[in-house]
C-alpha cells in the first residue's frame, strides 16, 4: 500500500487508493456512494474495514443476487467489480449495475433511470462480448420474480439478528486493553463481508418494482413511478426522525427544558443528567436505539450519534418550535393520501387489462417492501461499523490522556498496520499519524469527478478541479432550474444553504434544505423543512426514499446546488417536476 507525500498536500498516491479500477467493468460513479461516503474516508475506515472486507463482499454480494457469476466477482483481486476508491473518495461501480438491468431484460438505461439519474455525463455502456450470459439471466429472472412476489427476505433477517446481537452484547471496554480493544474492533471488521449480502440484493433489488411500474404508466399522466410509491411504510432510516419528533414534544411542553435548549446544546448531556433526568433517561434511550446513525456513518471514522450527541440534540432543538401539526405521521399520512390517488389515476388508465393491473400491484408492493430492504440492510452495515468505532475511539481517548494524541479522533488516521504498534509503543506512529491527518484534510477540497471510466486515462489529482475555485452562476428572480423529482409535493419557503448537518442553528422551521447531497443521518432536519434540495442524488437513493417516507418534497441531482440557489432567496421547489423556482431574493 502506497504511503501519502507527507505534505499536507494532494498526490496521486494516497495511501488507500492502490486498489485498480476493473477494466471489464470500467465505469464508476459517485452516485449513491456520495449518500453514505460524502467525504473523503479516514484512512484506518478504509485499511481496515472497506478494502480487505466491504469491496470483496461488494462483489460477491453481485453474484448472490445473480447479476454476476462467481468467477466475475473474482476475476481480479486487485480490481474489485463493485466499488473503489480514487482521490480518497469512493466510487460505485456503474457497469455491474448496469450488468443487472442487461441480463434481466430490463437495459441497462432503466438502472442508469433509477440509480443515476440518466446523467447527462454518465458514460455509455460499451457492449462486451460477455454481456450476454444465459445462466446468469436465468438467476436473475428468478431473482426478479422472487422480488416481485417475496413477503420475506431471510438472509436480511438473518443479519439483522447478529448487527443487533453485537450492539446489544458490546463488552465493558473499562475492562478491555487497549490490545484488547483493537482485536475486538478487528473481529468485527469481518461481518461487513456477510452483511453486504442484505444490502446489495436490498438495494439493487429496490429498482425493480420502479423500473416495471415506470413501463405501465402511461407517459402523457406526467406520473413517476414515485408518485405511485409514496411511503413505504416500514424504512428504518425514518424511525429516528419519530423519536427524536417525539423528544422535540416533550422539550415543548417544559418551560425549564426550553430554557435549557435556548442556551445551546453544546456540553447539555451533563446538565440533562443533574437538572432533568427524566429527559435524560429517554435520551440515553434514544442513543442505545439510534446511536450507531450519524454523517457519513459507513466511515469508521465519522461521529456518530452515539459519539457526539450534540447532533442528534441539535436536531430535537430545531423541532421543537414547530406545532404538533407539522409532526412526520401527519405530514407522513399526506404522502400516502397523494400516492393512492396517483395509484387510481393509473388504475383508471389501465382498466379492461388484468393482465397490467395485476402486474401494477406486484410492482407497486415490490417497491415499496424493498425500499425498507434497502434501508434496513444499510443500517445493519453500520451498527457493524458502529461497534468498531466506539472501541477505537475508547483507546483514542486513552492516547490522548498520556498525551500521544490531540483528539481521540486522530486514531481513525492510523493504518491497521499501525494499530500494534500503537498499542506497544505509540510514540513510533504517532507523528505519521499527525501528518497524514494534514494530507487527509487536503482531500476535502476536491470537486472529484462524478463518473470515471477505467478504460480512459486517469485525471491526475493536480487537475482536478478545486471546491475552493468551483464556479456555478447564481440563479436570478423567475429562473426555474431543474434536476430528478425524488420525492413528490410543491412548498415553498426561505432557503437555508447547508453543508454540515451539525450546523444547523440558524435553520428555521418551513425553511428550504439546501445540500451538497444528504445521507439518512440528515433525514430528521428534513421534519423541520418544507422542502428539500440536493446537488448530488438520484431517484433511489438513502435520503431519497427517506424523504418520501417522512412526505417532504425533494429534488435531487441539481449540480451545485448550494452555490446556484441563493441563501435566504424564496424558492418553491416542485418535487414531482423536478424544479425549483426563484421567487424572490433579498
Amino acid at each position: 500500500m502506497n504511503e501519502t507525500n507527507s505534505t499536507g498536500q494532494v498526490s496521486d498516491d494516497w495511501c488507500i487508493d492502490s486498489a485498480q479500477l476493473n477494466q471489464r467493468f470500467p465505469v464508476y460513479t459517485r452516485f449513491n456512494a456520495n449518500d453514505v461516503l460524502p467525504d473523503p474516508i479516514t484512512p484506518l475506515g478504509a485499511d481496515l474495514i472497506w478494502n480487505p472486507h466491504i469491496l470483496p463482499g461488494f462483489s460477491n454480494a453481485y453474484a448472490d443476487m445473480g447479476a454476476i457469476s462467481v468467477a466475475e466477482a473474482n476475476v481480479d483481486p486487485s480490481a474489485f467489480p463493485a466499488a473503489a476508491f480514487r482521490y480518497g473518495h469512493m466510487y460505485v461501480n456503474v457497469t455491474t449495475a448496469r450488468l443487472t438491468g442487461i441480463r434481466s431484460g430490463l437495459g441497462w438505461q432503466a438502472i442508469d433511470a433509477q440509480f443515476f439519474g440518466s446523467h447527462p455525463d454518465a458514460p455509455p455502456h460499451e457492449d462486451h462480448p460477455d454481456d450476454g450470459d444465459p445462466v446468469v439471466s436465468q438467476r436473475l429472472a428468478e431473482r426478479t420474480q422472487w422480488t416481485l412476489t417475496t413477503s420475506s427476505f431471510p438472509e436480511l433477517e438473518e443479519d439483522t439478528r447478529i448487527a443487533d446481537r453485537l450492539r446489544a452484547q458490546r463488552p465493558d471496554f473499562d475492562e478491555m486493553s487497549n490490545a484488547a480493544l483493537v482485536a475486538y474492533a478487528r473481529s468485527l471488521a469481518p461481518y461487513q463481508r456477510m452483511t453486504w449480502r442484505g444490502e446489495l440484493v436490498g438495494g439493487a433489488q429496490a429498482a425493480i418494482g420502479p423500473a416495471v411500474l415506470g413501463s405501465l404508466i402511461p407517459a402523457e399522466m406526467g406520473l413517476s413511478p414515485f408518485d405511485l410509491v409514496g411511503p413505504a411504510g416500514d424504512v428504518v432510516s425514518a424511525q429516528p426522525s419519530y423519536a427524536l419528533w417525539d423528544l422535540s414534544r416533550i422539550v415543548r411542553s417544559d418551560s425549564a427544558l426550553m430554557e435549557l435548549f435556548d442556551a445551546g446544546v453544546d456540553g447539555m448531556v451533563p446538565w440533562l443528567k443533574e437538572r432533568h433526568p427524566e429527559f435524560h433517561q429517554r435520551f440515553m434511550a434514544f442513543l442505545r436505539d439510534y446511536g450507531y446513525r450519524g454523517p457519513s456513518e459507513w466511515d469508521l471514522g465519522a461521529d456518530s450519534w452515539e459519539t457526539k450527541p450534540e447532533l442528534p440534540l441539535a436536531l430535537v432543538d430545531r423541532m421543537r418550535f414547530l406545532d404538533d401539526d407539522q409532526s412526520p405521521v401527519a405530514r407522513r399520512s399526506q404522502g400516502m393520501l397523494a400516492a393512492e390517488e396517483a395509484v387510481a389515476r393509473v388504475a383508471a388508465a389501465l382498466a379492461g387489462s388484468e393482465e397490467a393491473l395485476a402486474t401494477m400491484s406486484l410492482a407497486l408492493a415490490s417497491a415499496r417492501r424493498f425500499a425498507g430492504y434497502r434501508e434496513l440492510g444499510k443500517s445493519n452495515c453500520i451498527k457493524v461499523i458502529n461497534e468498531a468505532r466506539v472501541a477505537l475511539l475508547e483507546m483514542g481517548k486513552r492516547l490522548v490522556a498520556e498525551g500521544y494524541l490531540d483528539r481521540p479522533q486522530q486514531i481513525f488516521m492510523a493504518l491497521d498496520g499501525e494499530l500494534d504498534r500503537l498499542v506497544l509503543q505509540p510514540d513510533l506512529v504517532v507523528d505519521a499519524i499527525k501528518q497524514r491527518e494534514q494530507d487527509w484534510r487536503a482531500y476535502f477540497d476536491l470537486e472529484v469527478p462524478l463518473f470515471l471510466d477505467a478504460l480512459s486515462p486517469r485525471v491526475p489529482v493536480a487537475q482536478v478541479r478545486r471546491k475552493t475555485g468551483a464556479s456555478f452562476p447564481v440563479a436570478a428572480v423567475g429562473d426555474t432550474l431543474s434536476a430528478i423529482g425524488a420525492a413528490a409535493g410543491v412548498a415553498s419557503g426561505r432557503a437555508r444553504v447547508i453543508s454540515d448537518p451539525g450546523a444547523i442553528t440558524e435553520f428555521e422551521p418551513g425553511d428550504v434544505l439546501i445540500a451538497p447531497q444528504t445521507d439518512p443521518s440528515w433525514t430528521p432536519l428534513f421534519v423541520v423543512s418544507s422542502a428539500v434540495v440536493v446537488g448530488v442524488g438520484a431517484p433511489n437513493s438513502h435520503a431519497m426514499i427517506v424523504s418520501r417516507e417522512l412526505g417532504i418534497p425533494c429534488v435531487a441531482g441539481l449540480e451545485g446546488a448550494t452555490q446556484r440557489i441563493p441563501d435566504g432567496a424564496m424558492v418553491t421547489v416542485d418535487g414531482s417536476a423536478g424544479t425549483v423556482t426563484i421567487d424572490s431574493i433579498g
